[in-house]
């Protein structure tokens, strides 16, 4: 599985803490540091970061060193990266997933527990510009909430006091998964597992629960 990926030179699973930070670089031509950006977003700075970082990596935004005005470590400035010709096209890679999902779910011992590993393995790499101290949990929530909208998810935070939660009103595999659900949502969840244990995040997943609702599939939380 790849990273993030983008979609006509916008980060894939557009609305998303990424989206914002990625318009308004572009909005200032001569780039901003991560507190800048942080202030303007009101947003933490290590949240800030890690979202660059996977910018970066798609080829979105680039790093300069500013000129210091002060002695000390030079600071960094980013700015968005040209837009692409937005006349690009997806490749189809359904019928790429239905073949595996079937001979996985048809002919591998233990394929769920097996897809769960794949999806903590491609966690990592959603995850992998994070250098920041743990953050709480409804910052985890957020950050998890954007990972999965990056990789074609709608997820809606629907916490509230009593309950931590999200709904995931798309799925992008939602064709295989009404054949292989166990193979697509042990995969979902072992990216979601994933990202919060590399986040060092405070919260754990409960249950994940497939089309819970008329909406879409319910996934809860708790406190650690």
């Amino acid at each position: 599985m790849g990273a993030t990926g983008t979609v006509h030179g916008r980060p894939a699973g557009a609305g998303s803490t990424r989206v914002r930070v990625l318009q308004t670089l572009r909005d200032v031509p001569e780039g901003l540091g991560a507190h800048e950006l942080a202030a303007k977003l009101d947003l933490h700075p290590n949240t800030v970061r890690f979202h660059l970082g996977r910018l970066e990596q798609d080829g979105l935004v680039h790093r300069r060193v500013a000129h210091p005005s002060v002695p000390g470590r030079p600071p960094l400035r980013f700015t968005a990266a040209p837009q692409p010709n937005a006349l690009g096209t997806r490749r189809e890679f359904r019928a790429l997933a239905e073949a595996l999902a079937s001979v996985l779910a048809d002919q591998v011992p233990g394929a769920p527990e097996l897809t769960e590993q794949t999806g903590r393995a491609w966690a990592q790499r959603l995850t992998e510009a994070w250098t920041g101290p743990p953050p709480d949990a409804n910052e985890a929530i957020d950050m998890l909430a954007d990972a999965l909208a990056g990789i074609g998810f709608d997820p809606q935070i629907t916490s509230d006091r009593h309950q931590l939660s999200l709904l995931q009103r798309h799925c992008p595999f939602l064709e295989v998964a009404q054949e292989h659900r166990d193979v697509v949502c042990s995969l979902q969840l072992g990216v979601i597992r994933g990202v919060l244990e590399r986040l060092g995040a405070p919260v754990e997943v409960t249950r994940l629960v497939p089309f819970a609702l008329p909406q879409g599939c319910l996934v809860q939380f708790t406190q650690k």
